[in-house]
């Protein structure tokens, strides 16, 4: 077969043609377990030829013994055989033009994504620019000159990697251009990035020429999927990922321009929507509405619950960014999963908060805060977060057209620039009056028509009352509802956006710390899924402080983490329990793996440290000393990874040591109580060789010797009774040479590999 020097991009790493193959078939194993048969199906031997994609150890083995062609062809070196139904099976090597593109096409409609490593320079990438009309330098003059001298422009502030984005293009680079939420142009670039003289646009403004490949006469409203890329999605640049080229044709290319990515000049036949297959699992399943994450400390808990959090808030961005959640996310999805939650937190629709003893109701729902102005002491209510983001999650629970309605924010505005310019502002009342003199951040202050002035009104009431979330029909109801008509009255409708449904997500860190009864009170039975707002069941309350009438919409997801050994699932609230689904985080020894499946090791003068094996042997011992409750988490040797991943061995020694010395010990040791005999058989010591007489290295960690209690305290009875099989123990020193010598670690895991001691 034709050979090629061609490399792939596979899971965020480079391979040539047939470490791909063994990538991706090592890759579909781990998400989808196949049996024999199943693996069979999903990888014919048509694909590859005459020798087949992979075989049995057995087939291995009878083709060797039949056959005199000596070459190796397939992938037979230690680590590199793969196991399904406890067999072991060997991919082959033998890979070139004329079946490896069969092989991709196969692996994509099984949910790999897989893409050319390097494009050659006539391969453009597509990338989305947007004119937003909302920006304050973008008028009607300067939007018109950009039009018409054709020239994309981004202001250097722009957050959002927009601006990264914007430094990436290319000449001959496509791009979608749009205004706002439109789709206007579809454009080719032709210049770097320079300052053109003549827009109403000050230097900090980047810029760049185009050419019109093709122009619609006015902009019309895009109303397909809503990805980063597209113009529906708030950001001003982002690339177009090419395993999402074919949704770009989908969803403008064709519906907007009546053009194909052929005609752009596109290799089609490596850009192919993702066929399932009954083999092919989802990469996006329905997330759940409350959610707990639960496991022993570091086992990534908190980056779960970011990624359960964009998931659920946007599970097509989700979808879009390929993330294997068997396997994890790559170093690039990584990096794109945390720019979405930095943009989704930055917008308000996810929330973080972390629980402790000391939180409560007023700080979760609602609570009532003093405040003091000139001597008055007032109480405000003041939401708390739960409640706030349920407010704004409602706002967004049900679709809505374009409506005109009132703003408070600009009534508000307009009241108080009237009332900076008046003494007083007075507001009718059916049969009286009262006036308003002056106001803080919280309250308002008024006079009623009697002349007392130590009257005031909460802002945040006033608001609510203004949009029709609160009723108030009592006490002081007489004096809000007359100012909220004054407020209507001073203002102008305003023509609000039509308004899609949105998630919101509320991530609760460490929830099992918190006292639930005390701090979700009555809205315990509020999160059901069945009473959610918007449900057939749907239950409403009123809320102790400020009564208000309050429900928990069916947007807003619930996302808990939970530290095991801080608190057994055993004792959590039943209340919880039951309300919430709780997922399993437990240490994951993949992830010490590289990319081959190979083990993460430390080397150092010729010996290697093994990661995985040193992790999980101590976490067998754990769970047979205390529970699988209180394991050690991945979380901890992943700086010790990432120095391997570097090549920086003498580093990723030091890290070994530092985790040890900083986190293990000290965690072991709280564990067990300082009962330093565990911690000895959880660090292997008790099999370590016991050098007393210093011939050889003692690799023991913590050491343990006989206590002279005579010498202590005496020949006496008294001491005779305690001092029986009891015995000191001894950590070594912080700066003993044990720390970064590898059979320290070695001896852990294999105890048996440590030099024998003489005599």
């Amino acid at each position: 077969m034709p050979k090629d020097n061609s490399k792939f991009l596979f899971n965020g790493k480079e391979y040539p043609k047939g470490r791909l193959v063994l990538a991706v078939v090592k890759d579909f194993i781990n998400r989808n377990q196949p049996t024999l048969h199943k693996l069979r199906e999903a990888f014919p031997k048509s694909l590859q030829g005459s020798i087949g994609v992979f075989c049995t150890e057995q087939e291995y083995l009878t083709r060797k013994k039949n056959s005199n062609d000596k070459k190796e062809r397939f992938f037979s070196k230690q680590g590199e055989e793969l196991s399904v139904d406890d067999q072991r099976i060997f991919v082959c090597t033998e890979w070139g033009i004329g079946n490896i593109e069969s092989f991709i096409e196969q692996a994509r409609n099984l949910g790999s994504v897989i893409d050319i490593a390097s494009d050659s320079p006539e391969t453009p990438k597509i990338w989305k620019v947007s004119h937003s009309p909302s920006v304050t330098e973008f008028n009607a003059t300067t939007l018109e000159w950009l039009k018409v001298n054709n020239v994309l422009a981004l202001h250097k502030t722009t957050g959002n990697g927009s601006v990264d984005a914007f430094e990436k293009m290319k000449k001959g680079d496509i791009v979608s251009l749009g205004l706002g939420n439109t789709v206007f142009r579809l454009v080719r670039i032709i210049s770097d990035i320079e300052y053109i003289e003549g827009a109403s646009l000050s230097t900090e403004w980047l810029m760049r020429r185009y050419e019109i490949i093709k122009g619609l006469d006015t902009s019309v409203k895009y109303t397909g999927e809503n990805k980063r890329w597209s113009p529906r999605y708030p950001g001003t640049s982002w690339e177009v990922p090419k395993n999402e080229y074919w949704m770009f044709e989908e969803e403008i290319l064709q519906p907007y321009y009546d053009l194909s990515l052929k005609y752009l000049g596109f290799d089609t036949s490596k850009i192919k929507k993702p066929q399932k297959t009954n083999m092919l699992v989802e990469i996006m399943d329905k997330s759940p509405l409350n959610q707990i994450l639960y496991g022993p400390p570091g086992t990534g808990k908190t980056y779960h619950s970011i990624q359960a959090a964009v998931k659920a808030a946007e599970p097509e961005m989700f979808n879009a960014l390929g993330i294997d959640e068997s396997a994890g996310a790559t170093v690039h999805q990584r990096v794109e999963l945390t720019h979405l939650y930095k943009d989704l937190y930055d917008s308000g629709r996810i929330r973080f908060v972390t629980f402790h003893q000391s939180y409560g109701y007023e700080e979760f729902v609602e609570g009532l805060k003093a405040s003091s102005d000139d001597g008055i002491i007032s109480y405000d209510v003041e939401d708390g977060v739960f409640k706030s983001i349920s407010i704004q999650a409602e706002k967004f629970s049900k679709p809505k057209k374009a409506e005109s309605n009132y703003s408070f924010e600009k009534a508000w505005q307009l009241f108080t620039e009237k009332l900076s310019e008046e003494e007083f502002i007075e507001v009718q009342m059916s049969k009286t009056s009262f006036r308003v003199l002056d106001f803080n951040n919280s309250r308002i202050f008024f006079e009623k028509k009697s002349g007392s002035q130590d009257h005031t009104l909460s802002i945040s009431t006033l608001k609510a009352i203004f949009e029709e979330r609160r009723e108030y029909n009592s006490g002081l109801g007489v004096y809000y509802r007359p100012l909220v008509k004054y407020l209507k009255e001073l203002s102008e409708p305003e023509q609000i956006s039509a308004i899609e449904r949105q998630n919101f997500v509320l991530i609760i860190d460490e929830i099992n710390r918190g006292n639930i009864s005390k701090v979700f009170g009555e809205l315990i039975t509020l999160i059901e899924p069945s009473k959610r707002l918007g449900q057939s069941e749907a239950i409403e309350v009123t809320l102790p402080y400020s009564g208000d009438k309050f429900s928990v919409p069916d947007n807003l997801y619930i996302i808990g983490t939970m530290n095991t050994a801080d608190r057994s699932l055993a004792l959590m609230d039943t209340a919880l329990r039951r309300r919430f689904d709780f997922v399993e985080m437990m240490p994951d020894y993949n992830v010490l793996h590289n990319q081959e499946g190979l083990p993460f090791k430390v080397e150092s003068d010729g010996f290697e440290i093994d990661l995985p094996r040193l992790l999980e042997t101590m976490n067998d011992r754990i769970a047979a000393l205390y529970d699988r409750e209180h394991q050690l988490g991945h979380a901890f040797l992943m700086p010790v990874v990432k120095a391997i991943a570097a090549d920086e061995d003498e580093k990723a020694l030091h890290e070994l040591k530092n985790c040890f010395q900083n986190k293990i010990i000290p965690l072991l040791a709280e564990y067990f109580f300082e009962d330093w005999q565990k911690v000895r058989l959880v660090l292997g010591d008790n099999q370590k060789p016991d050098n007393k007489n210093k011939k050889e290295k003692n690799y023991q960690i913590i050491r343990q010797s006989d206590v002279d209690f005579e010498k202590l305290f005496g020949d006496t009875e008294d001491v005779g009774d305690i001092a029986d099989d009891l015995q000191g123990y001894k950590l070594i020193e912080a700066d003993s040479d044990l720390w970064i010598d590898p059979l320290t670690y070695v001896g852990i895991y294999s105890a048996g590999s440590l030099p024998k001691l003489e005599g």
